[in-house]
């Protein structure tokens, strides 16, 4: 290697680690303002100066490859500012006030490759444009001009031979020619002259208004005030694959005759036609004449959105090329006819879009039409093509009064065409009102349909051929039904379902099995959103074991029942916007359990969490899971005090409530106890006291309803004379003596346990029912009467007997067989005999005879 080169070699490598060291250290040293940025894979550097009140260009180092500058106060560039800048490829000045732009301007960019002066005020003519201005942009590709003229001026860009984007004004009074300067850029490709983003205005095209720009491939006329469009005028354009003539009203689909005839020996790809009539003019009618020189072409994208399109002639579809594969046709007042056959022939066809149709955009500034267009029509004035009849399809069409027209009974349809390839069909806010019923769909590839914003009331079904179909919206279809064979096995590839802004809050929580979704095995994103659901059943979502996105946020969910333990794949559950006080013990350890095999994230935000000693579990829940809580510094709860905090520091929360429910619950517990053990004294005592009056009123009940027949008070005769008690220990004294003396010789009937007691009843009911069925009670009281239980039982049950039962009539006499002191006696006893008259059985015959006179009298 020779010296030359060696030092050739040493000064580039000197060179590129100054400009390596600028970078790393100071890339924006220039300006600290700026913001600056090494990009990659080519390490460009990226100098961003927007938006900080720039009224004149900083010296900018020459290692800056993308300079913006736009969004200042710029009014000026002068000579020379670049000079040093060779490394510049992109410059941004849009959105200042540059009103001039000389020849020296721009010295320095050969290798600028995009420049954007758009929106600024380069409107003088030649004061504000030298000849040679773009003189030094030998490399550029990218030229955006527009927004600067305000009237019929064309500064010279022949110099620009690399261009080849141009987006600049066009100003024209009556027939528009591009310049012959145009011709010179042999390399332009698409040329912006769109009124929408600058100003425009072609007011007729003819013949040579496109001459000098044939090699254009894509070209936007959009906005730009077409009032009309001479047959032939974009036959020069055999390159041409992208044209917008969309928002000249003026043009209508008169003019789109002409201008699908130029195109059909072209290379047109994407045409849009959109909003080709006016709001307030009357519907229109697509005829074949319009579209038929596209048969021929390779056109793939069609847009034809806001035409006030209401129907199309019959066959006329038939004529869309082949090839499309796009087709729009929004903010139509379209209504079902004939046509709707048509569109089987479009084999290529992968997405439809006829959403928003009754819905038309505000023309703020309408266009004056100076040529009047025929294309428009009256309804009740121009044949109709005619629609689908029995012959043709097995369907039938009703009335649809709100419509006026004829709508087809999609519930009577054999089946419903579809094209074979359409992936995406999009009719939402088409304002269909519809119950659906039982639907054979064609066999097709459907993969996404959106229904929303419809009036879809009722979803009853089944639905079927719909092998393909992964994403289905219904959202906002005030659709208050589902029934469980709606979703066929069919759905068995759906991903993702959408149910937002419904009623389904009248019927999932009847679903206790599960059926509506039970053949949605495959979804993985679920919308339940705004529905009004109060609660949904534990196994609602059965099926549902691939579920990564479940929402159901803005509802009116109290409680969390539903089951997601077998969600295996879940990642992100949105209960925001519910009622929600507390989560469960049992839900909050079915989502632990899934965090710990993967993300999962919860959302709780607007909801009414109470922060209690009842939830204190639940917030300390929140403190060591590894859920993620969405949004957590915007939960907000309800203390005890009812005042309501942020809850974006559980552990903060949590901690206040452990030193407020601990100080409060021995005192609670105490008194719960103390209450409680005061109760239970009070019952017990009040038991004790009763004892006996209870258990006479439990025993004479059970008698009374065990009993046959029942008689009035006034006509009851007793079964015995007297029921005697006695211990076992004086059954010889009873026996032989009493027995003899009462019942034998004084005929007073005696009810004896030994001998009238009816086997197989218990003791007790035995006693309270000779009690009950003998006139008197005779006590033959002992030393022995007082140490049995069960003659103690009866002397009670008889004391009882005479108080309730008896209405305080003296039943109960008491014979004292053995002498006994006051001391021998118990209290009830001895009230007894301090109250009523008792007799003592005598030792000597006289008093005998007494005796038993007296005890005969007064049993009788």
């Amino acid at each position: 290697m020779g010296r030359k080169q060696i030092l050739y070699v040493i000064i580039c490598f000197n060179t590129l680690a100054t400009i390596c060291g600028n970078i790393l250290h100071h890339p924006c040293s220039f300006f600290p303002r700026c913001k600056c940025s090494l990009e990659h894979p080519k390490n460009d550097v990226r100098a961003d100066c927007s938006h900080i009140q720039l009224k004149r260009i900083p010296n900018v180092p020459s290692y800056v490859t993308k300079l913006i500058l736009k969004n200042n106060l710029i009014d000026e560039i002068p000579n020379g500012v670049f000079s040093t800048n060779t490394f510049l490829t992109e410059i941004d000045l849009s959105n200042n006030r540059i009103h001039r732009l000389t020849e020296m301007s721009l010295n320095g960019l050969q290798n600028l490759l995009k420049l954007s002066l758009q929106n600024n005020d380069l409107s003088r003519g030649k004061h504000s444009f030298d000849a040679k201005t773009f003189s030094h942009l030998q490399s550029l590709k990218y030229l955006n001009l527009k927004n600067n003229f305000v009237e019929n001026y064309h500064p010279d860009i022949s110099k620009l031979i690399s261009l080849e984007s141009l987006h600049i004004d066009f100003l024209s009074k009556g027939i528009s020619v591009m310049s012959k300067q145009y011709s010179k850029l042999k390399k332009l490709a698409m040329l912006d002259l769109s009124g929408s983003s600058g100003n425009c205005s072609l007011p007729i095209l003819k013949n040579e208004s496109f001459q000098f720009i044939s090699q254009v491939q894509h070209l936007d006329i959009s906005t730009c005030k077409i009032q009309q469009i001479h047959k032939g005028a974009l036959t020069i354009l055999k390159n041409i694959t992208y044209l917008d003539v969309s928002n000249n009203t003026c043009i209508k689909f008169e003019g789109l005759e002409n201008i699908t005839s130029d195109l059909q020996f072209s290379n047109i790809n994407i045409l849009k036609v959109n909003y080709l009539h006016k709001i307030e003019d009357l519907t229109t009618v697509l005829e074949t004449s319009h579209i038929k020189g596209l048969h021929n072409t390779s056109l793939q994208y069609v847009f034809a959105d806001g035409n006030r399109l209401q129907t199309i002639e019959k066959n006329t579809l038939t004529y869309l090329p082949k090839s499309l594969k796009f087709l729009s046709v929004r903010r139509n007042p379209l209504k079902f006819g004939y046509y709707i056959l048509d569109i089987l022939p479009l084999t290529n066809l992968e997405t439809a879009d006829v959403s928003d149709l009754y819905r038309h955009k505000t023309d703020l500034n309408p266009e004056k039409c100076i040529f009047h267009s025929i294309c428009t029509y009256k309804e009740d004035s121009v044949n109709e093509p005619s629609y689908i009849d029995q012959s043709g399809i097995s369907s039938l069409y009703v009335q649809d009064e709100t419509r006026k027209g004829d709508i087809p009974d999609l519930f009577n349809l054999a089946e419903i065409p579809i094209p074979k390839n359409l992936k995406h069909l999009n009719y939402s806010s088409a304002s269909l009102i519809m119950d659906v019923s039982k639907l054979m769909l064609s066999r097709n590839k459907l993969e996404t349909v959106d229904f929303s914003n419809n009036v879809l009331h009722s979803l009853i079904g089944p639905i079927y051929n719909v092998d393909s179909l992964k994403i289905l919206n219904v959202s906002t279809n005030f659709c208050s039904n589902i029934s469980k064979f709606f979703f066929s096995s069919d759905f068995k590839n759906l991903e993702r379902l959408n149910f937002q802004n419904n009623l389904l809050g009248y019927v999932l929580p009847d679903d206790i099995d599960g059926n509506i979704f039970h053949n949605l095995e495959s979804l993985t994103e679920l919308v339940l959103s705004k529905n009004r659901i109060p609660n949904l059943p534990e196994n609602i979502f059965k099926s549902q074991r691939n579920l990564q996105k479940l929402d159901l946020s803005e509802n009116m969910f109290t409680d969390i029942t539903f089951r997601v333990s077998h969600m295996m794949h879940l990642q992100e559950l949105n209960l925001s916007g519910n009622r929600i006080t507390i989560v469960g013990d049992s839900i909050s350890s079915q989502w632990e359990s899934l965090a710990r095999k993967h993300n999962l994230s919860v959302d709780l935000t607007e909801n009414l969490l109470e922060c209690n000693c009842i939830s204190i579990k639940f917030i300390e829940w929140m403190t060591t899971t590894n859920v993620r809580l969405k949004n957590i510094k915007k939960y907000k709860c309800m203390l005890w005090n009812r005042s309501t905090i942020i809850l974006h520091n559980p552990r903060e929360t949590y901690n206040l409530l452990k030193r407020h429910c601990i100080s409060y619950e021995p005192l609670e517990i105490a008194l719960v106890s103390a209450i409680l053990l005061c109760i239970i004294l009070i019952m017990a005592s009040l038991i004790y006291r009763y004892r006996w009056k209870l258990r006479y009123l439990y025993y004479i009940v059970k008698v009374k309803y065990s009993s046959l027949h029942s008689e009035n008070e006034e006509e009851y005769s007793y079964m015995y004379g007297a029921f005697v008690s006695y211990a076992d220990e004086d059954r010889m004294f009873v026996h032989n003596t009493l027995l003899q003396k009462l019942e034998v010789e004084n005929g007073i009937q005696l009810c004896l346990h030994k001998r009238n007691f009816l086997p197989g009843n218990d003791i007790a009911t035995n006693i309270t029912s000779a009690i009950h069925n003998s006139r008197k009670t005779l006590v033959i009281m002992s030393h022995n009467f007082l140490k049995s239980y069960w003659c103690m039982f009866e002397y009670n049950m008889a004391r009882m007997e005479s108080i309730y039962e008896r209405r305080n009539e003296n039943v109960l006499f008491l014979m004292f067989y053995e002498q006994m002191s006051s001391c021998d006696l118990p209290l009830n006893v001895l009230e007894m005999i301090q109250s009523n008259s008792y007799i003592e059985y005598p030792n000597d015959e006289y008093g005998d005879t007494v005796f038993w006179d007296q005890l005969v009298n007064a049993l009788k």
